[in-house]
């Protein structure tokens, strides 16, 4: 267990039900188990300082969860073993803002990223930059619409205030489709209170077995004394 400590619920020899898993380095665990493995809800303290609170499958982070940084960076959204997967709302530590599809840890799909100094971009995305069709707003009403290639605009256009010419069908569509997704996930994120509820009953039954696990063996050398 790398130095680690386990108090709490076990089933045939192996963790399972509520506990906390605690190690040397600092990282503690409360939640739930199902065969050994973090399963359910629970909430992972990191040694470095950040944490993940939420949705667990077989040992690793996956379904619906917040993950905040110790930069003050902060992920709220789906998870699929271990990674952003599916919708989710980032917050970069720079005050920058994205809302929309990931895929493999990557933003991927189609989404919305609002800049820290006002801009923003409404569009597609491939592996963590803008590719496909996608529209680009200055803060001072101008924009750039067309097809972005590794996060450059080709065939550049812009227009102040009015509709983009380029692309101007497939660009509506890809800012239509980001604006909804982006719109999901911000539903999505009110899910966070909801985690937190079930989270603080998942460390409240997890204290609850780790206070139980420490009974059961302060009874036991309790009977062993009493044997002597």
């Amino acid at each position: 267990m790398m130095g680690g400590k386990y108090e709490g619920d076990w089933v045939d020899g192996k963790y399972d039900g509520y506990g906390v898993e605690t190690w040397a380095r600092g990282s503690r665990y409360h939640g739930q188990y199902r065969q050994g493995l973090r399963h359910g809800m629970g909430v992972y303290r990191f040694y470095s300082g950040g944490m993940y609170v939420g949705e667990w499958y077989n040992g690793q982070c996956h379904g619906f969860g917040v993950h905040t940084c110790n930069d003050g960076s902060r992920y709220v959204g789906e998870f699929k073993w271990g990674v952003k997967h599916g919708l989710g709302q980032y917050n970069f530590k720079n005050g920058d803002l994205y809302a929309g599809e990931y895929f493999a840890d990557n933003m991927h799909g189609f989404g919305v990223y609002r800049f820290q100094n006002g801009h923003q971009y409404e569009g597609a995305w491939h592996e963590g930059r803008r590719q496909g069709p996608g529209r680009y707003s200055f803060r001072n009403g101008e924009t750039q619409c067309g097809h972005w290639q590794n996060g450059v605009l080709d065939n550049q256009n812009s227009h102040t205030g009015s509709p983009c010419a380029v692309d101007h069908a497939k660009v509506l569509s890809a800012v239509q489709i980001a604006n909804c997704a982006a719109g999901k996930v911000y539903d999505m994120a009110k899910m966070d209170q909801g985690v937190n509820k079930v989270v603080t009953e998942a460390i409240k039954a997890g204290n609850a077995a780790r206070v139980a696990a420490v009974k059961a063996v302060q009874n036991k050398m309790h009977h062993n004394n009493n044997d002597i």
